[in-house]
């Protein structure tokens, strides 16, 4: 069985993303981070911020398929992720996924990269390297208004996990009505949605039979 890569897709034109690229070497660790809010005068103040993933990311270009290359065309692709993209005038979102399937565990943007060159050739070539990587957290306007109000408003942002029916079941308090939704988002296939996905949860309609 091959190796899986830690995988980072990189955004196009939100929510359309590139074709994820694997990172060079898999990291030992991810660290998730998240602060709560405050209690100020009895009440809980300033929830719901933004997580942050910490990574070390090692690159090493002196085996043999490298051929000693420059360690930095593999580092430039991350380390640009902190600057503007064409059109976007701002650094663009990332997606990171670690296994099968498509269960990324954090959409965000990457906050700050250090770039550490740690080998060099004789004439200087830098051949391995290491980048510290801060992502955070980017939660859509649609879902923080979700969150805002639950129940009235019709935009669902989909977490990990989540399927048609288990959405319908939290909104409809019936999980067999998921046709309901697919059908107003054009969904051909119950099991494609994905992460970061945005959903319009219709109203439910007095006598919908599906």
């Amino acid at each position: 069985m091959a190796l899986e890569k830690l995988k980072i897709a990189i955004e196009e034109n939100y929510p359309s993303f590139g074709r994820p690229m694997d990172v060079l070497f898999n990291p030992q660790q991810i660290q998730l981070s998240r602060a709560g809010g405050s209690i100020l005068e009895g009440q809980l103040v300033g929830g719901d911020k933004p997580a942050t993933l910490t990574i070390e990311l090692f690159f090493d270009t002196t085996l043999s398929k490298f051929g000693s290359e420059d360690v930095q065309k593999y580092t430039k692709p991350i380390y640009n992720l902190t600057r503007k993209k064409g059109k976007l005038d701002r650094p663009p979102l990332c997606r990171l996924n670690w296994g099968k399937g498509y269960a990324w565990f954090l959409q965000g943007y990457l906050k700050q990269v250090t770039k550490t060159l740690t080998q060099f050739l004789e004439d200087g070539t830098p051949v391995r390297a290491k980048l510290n990587c801060t992502f955070e957290e980017w939660i859509p306007l649609e879902y923080q208004k979700k969150n805002q109000n639950p129940i009235d408003d019709p935009i669902r942002v989909v977490k990990r996990g989540e399927t048609l029916s288990s959405i319908a079941a939290q909104e409809y308090n019936d999980p067999s009505l998921w046709r309901l939704i697919a059908e107003v988002n054009k969904i051909d296939n119950p099991r494609a949605i994905v992460p970061g996905q945005v959903l319009t949860v219709p109203p439910l309609r007095v006598n919908s039979t599906f």
